[in-house]
């Protein structure tokens, strides 16, 4: 078989198998003889004494051979500058760097220190002072752990519910908030406040009061309420006023004598105040007043009854006056009260509570039973500006135009005329009256009497510390007569004058709620709470007035008095429980936890279980003679007010027996006149009937209704805690006959009548026209009776009006909170919105139910029929119609008109009413009427003689 050799392919056949086989000459031997050819002429010859290399050599080989310089290598290194050998290293020198010496072409290891480098933008070396700052940088790991810190108090606001509490005390104060928020959770205990003195400490009158050295008037130069004071003009001392009480002191009680004083002008002694025993000079309680850093100012003085106090049976004195034979001063009192105080107010009033904190915490009220009466709270805006109402127009001022708020003109006769306003301050805090620059004004503050400038004269600003005041006055003056603008003005707390804004103040109240406790320790409180979004009360106290609406009758009669008695009026929870009673005059009464005896004397009550209530009036005050029996309704001719005489004597003090030659007559009791001489049934204006207090048997717990709602501003809160809010009371508008002005709250009964409100205002907060606010004027009579009065009066509206009473009533203490996280926020918002959406859904359908119009009793029917109670009306959108009418003939044809409709009440296509009809009741038939657009409604097919009205309506689009 043949093969091929390995290097050349040569073409072989083997001898054993092929030898006897034939060959193609071109195969076997001309292609093998090209082959070797070839390769032959490929060889390169050897040379002798040479050797060829295994290696390729190429062209390129050749190419780069013949690029070599002859004799090139014979190298020598060069020895000029730059071009020597590297220094020796070894260990000595590991780590440095060479470096160029100063002989040309030297060179040696060194280190390089930092100023042997140059820096640039990018290269810099760190000192050792920015190495440490350096190593002081928070690690990844501190800088987490630190930012999950910053961002936990974040957290816990977003994620927490959290409140803040607050407590916010009687009178004036600034509260701190870290965020906008609304108070929420309310609560308040009740109080409730005895003058033992019934009034007679007003400094209104001297009647009853008894002078010692002819020293004391009644003066109208200062005065701390109502229209005058107690002023006292001494010189040679010993010059006092003094009043006896025919009641004693109760011994386990402890007691307050509080009163305003204000020193006009003092050289030496001091002012004895305080109680004695009765028909002697031996002092139980006394306070002297001496504080002369406080001449020109009223200042709040008080003496401590202590628990045991000696006072004999038959009663007490009061007597307060210059006390020194060395006096020389013109002073004056006024605000004198007497209370029974509990052991806790007792121990901190003096020590804790001292100065004008104890009047605003035993403020001065009016005779009778005052518990905590309209609370509010009031957080002022920002400018605390007071209203219109306590500008007074002084010094060639002609008058106050006000055209904007905190914007007014003054129109004046002459330069440098000025009005004023008189506005409360908390002391020692620094406030700022700002108002737009204008050349041709000045402003300044004083204090309240106008004698010591705090902010003299200047424009723009006046900056100052209220210091000691608690109210200052404001001076705006002019520089030429005429009309002089003052606008923007601004006061508020701080230094700085800030940004104007009109006043804006938040407010809630609630008008209508009176909050009692024990007269005797303030224990067992009425409380007002906020539960669930509204507001309730929990009642423990019920104040009553005895008067005519109760059926009075005699028990017996006695030298002297009678025993009266009323039935189920005052439930209480034992007969041992506490009540009190005051008559119509301010006396407390004396309790008994027995039956009244017949020696109790006069002016001795009991409540019982039973509800009965039994008291003792004396013959001085009824007029009833002692062998007189009055009959109920003289009885309660007494409670209204009134006292019978003999009026055959015409002497109003004799008193009537029902004897022969007697004639019956009344007179008024406050003023002993107006006699007449037939039973009265009206009460006299200025009546105080008995007030009677008592615990119940049960507590109740009432919802009340809220006026407003109180939010807080980030940072400070100017607040205000007070009472005697009234709300929404129907008003009187009376026209003043000499002009086109209608008043509110004004006895003007010379010039129109009586507006009067049922309290004296102290500050008007609304008017109200057809239940929506009003815009009406706002003023101030000299005593501080608050009125309204407008010239754009509509005699076809109804008005109420809302407003703080002038007279005083007990202010508690108030707790709340409010939102102190986000999430709090937002839930707090939540439910205020979810209160409001159920609010206006309840008052929503309240008005829908108030929407129906009165019913309307058709003008005429027509064709022979009569109406029974037949009338329409308007209700939610429709016309609704009730009772029937009878067809006075037969059976009614159809097409018969009954009556019609007056325009307003008038579909707008006709319309058809589907009804009933009868004969005698026992045939009804179903008929139908129809309401034409001209207000005709006739039978739409023949009806039975009645045909029924009752539930038709129909819509009016």
């Amino acid at each position: 078989m043949s093969s091929n050799t390995p290097n050349l392919n040569l073409l072989k056949v083997n001898p054993v198998t092929d030898g006897n086989d034939t060959f193609n000459i071109d195969t076997m031997l001309n292609d093998n003889w090209d082959k070797i050819d070839t390769t032959v002429g490929n060889k390169v010859d050897k040379v002798s004494g040479k050797q060829l290399s295994t290696n390729d050599y190429t062209a390129a080989d050749k190419t780069k051979l013949a690029g070599i310089a002859t004799g090139a290598n014979n190298y020598t290194h060069p020895t000029g500058d730059g071009n020597q050998h590297v220094p020796a290293t070894g260990t000595s020198n590991s780590g440095k760097v060479l470096k160029a010496g100063a002989t040309a072409g030297s060179s040696s290891w060194g280190n390089v220190n930092g100023s042997e480098v140059v820096e640039d933008a990018t290269h810099r070396f760190a000192t050792d002072t920015e190495k440490t700052t350096w190593n002081a940088k928070e690690t990844t790991t501190g800088s987490q752990t630190k930012a999950d810190a910053a961002v936990l108090p974040i957290n816990n606001r977003l994620n927490t519910e959290s409140l803040t509490s607050i407590n916010l005390v009687a009178g004036q104060q600034i509260l701190n908030a870290t965020k906008n928020a609304r108070l929420q959770g309310l609560k308040v205990q009740g109080r409730t406040l005895i003058d033992l003195l019934g009034g007679a400490g007003s400094g209104e009158s001297l009647t009853g009061w008894t002078q010692g050295g002819g020293a004391a008037e009644i003066s109208t130069t200062q005065k701390r309420s109502g229209n005058s004071s107690f002023k006292f003009v001494a010189t040679a001392g010993n010059k006092y006023l003094h009043k006896d009480y025919d009641y004693p002191i109760d011994s386990s009680k402890q007691y307050i004598l509080g009163a305003w004083v204000f020193l006009e002008s003092f050289t030496a002694g001091y002012i004895s105040y305080g109680l004695r025993q009765k028909g002697t000079m031996t002092v139980v309680a006394e306070s002297t007043v001496m504080d002369t850093s406080k001449i020109g100012s009223w200042q709040f003085v008080h003496a401590k009854v202590p628990l045991g106090s000696v006072f004999p049976t038959s009663g007490f004195r009061l007597l307060f006056g210059p006390a020194t034979a060395a006096a020389n001063m013109t002073v004056y009192i006024d605000e004198v009260r007497l209370y029974a105080v509990s052991a806790a107010d007792y121990a901190a009033i003096g020590t804790t509570i001292t100065g004008e904190a104890i009047d605003r915490l035993l403020p001065y009220v009016p005779p009778g039973i005052n518990g905590v009466d309209g609370l509010w709270v009031r957080r002022y805006g920002k400018n605390l500006l007071p209203d219109r109402s306590q500008f007074v127009m002084r010094n060639n001022v002609t008058a106050i135009n006000w055209t904007g708020p905190g914007t007014f003109e003054l129109t004046s006769t002459a330069a440098n005329a000025f009005a004023t306003a008189l506005v409360d301050v908390l002391p020692n805090t620094v406030y700022t009256l700002s108002v737009d620059a204008d050349p041709n004004i000045n402003i300044a503050v004083y204090n309240a009497t106008g004698t010591t400038a705090l902010a003299t004269y200047a424009a723009i600003a006046r900056t100052f510390n209220s210091g000691s005041n608690t109210q200052v006055q404001m001076y705006y003056r002019n520089t030429a007569a005429g009309t002089t603008r003052y606008n923007n003005v601004q006061f508020e707390i701080g230094s700085t004058a800030t940004t104007f804004q009109p006043r804006e103040d938040s407010l809630i109240a609630f008008g209508g709620v009176e909050l009692h406790a024990n007269p005797n320790d303030g224990s067992e409180p009425d409380i007002l709470r906020e539960v669930n979004g509204r507001y309730e009360v929990t009642k423990l106290w019920r104040e009553i007035t005895l008067s005519g609406l109760q059926d009075w009758t005699v028990l017996s009669t006695h030298t002297g008095y009678k025993r009266l008695r009323a039935l189920g009026i005052a439930p209480t929870l034992s007969d041992s429980s506490i009540s009190a009673l005051v008559k119509f005059d301010g006396k407390v009464l004396t309790q008994t936890f027995s039956d009244v005896p017949s020696s109790a004397a006069a002016d001795v009550y009991r409540t019982s279980a039973s509800g009965n209530t039994t008291v003792t009036v004396s013959s001085t005050d009824s007029g009833w003679g002692d062998s007189y029996t009055p009959t109920p309704d003289e009885i309660k001719a007494y409670f209204n007010g009134w006292r019978m005489y003999n009026g055959a004597s015409g002497v109003a003090t004799n008193p009537y027996n029902g004897t022969a030659g007697q004639t019956k007559g009344w007179v008024e009791i406050l003023s002993a006149g107006n006699p007449v001489g037939v039973l009265p049934t009206t009460i006299p204006s200025g009546w105080t009937p008995y007030q009677l207090l008592y615990r119940l048997a049960t507590p109740t717990t009432e919802t009340v209704q809220e006026d407003g709602a109180l939010s807080l501003l980030e940072g400070d809160n100017f607040i205000e805690v007070g009472s005697g809010y009234i709300s929404r009371e129907p008003a009187r508008p009376k026209k003043n006959a000499l002009s086109d002005v209608y008043y509110i709250g004004l006895n003007d009964a010379g010039n129109g009548g009586d507006s009067n409100l049922k309290k004296r205002a102290s500050e008007i907060k609304q008017v109200f026209k057809n239940g929506l606010p009003d815009f009406w004027n706002i003023d101030k009579l000299a005593d501080g009776t608050c009125y309204a009065w407008t010239d754009n009066y509509d005699t076809a509206a109804t008005y109420s009006v809302s407003y703080i009473k002038l007279d005083k009533s007990p202010v508690p203490s108030v707790s709340g909170a409010y939102a102190a996280t986000e999430k709090m926020q937002i839930h707090d918002l939540t439910d205020a919105v979810t209160e409001i959406s159920s609010t206006v859904s309840v008052l929503a359908a309240k008005k829908a139910e108030k929407d129906a119009g009165p019913w309307i009793t058709p003008s005429a029917v027509l064709s022979g029929f009569t109406a029974f109670d037949l009338a329409y009306r308007v209700n939610k959108g429709f016309i609704e119609f009730r009772g029937y009418v009878y067809y006075n003939i037969t059976d009614v044809p159809a097409g018969t008109k009954i009556f019609n409709l007056p325009t307003q009440f008038r579909p707008v296509r006709i319309t058809r009413m589907l009804t009933s009809s009868w004969t005698s009741k026992v045939d009804p038939t179903s008929s139908a009427v129809s309401v034409g657009v001209n207000g005709d409604i006739t039978t739409e097919v023949n009806a039975k003689q009645n045909i029924i009205f009752d539930g038709l309506r129909f819509p009016l689009d």
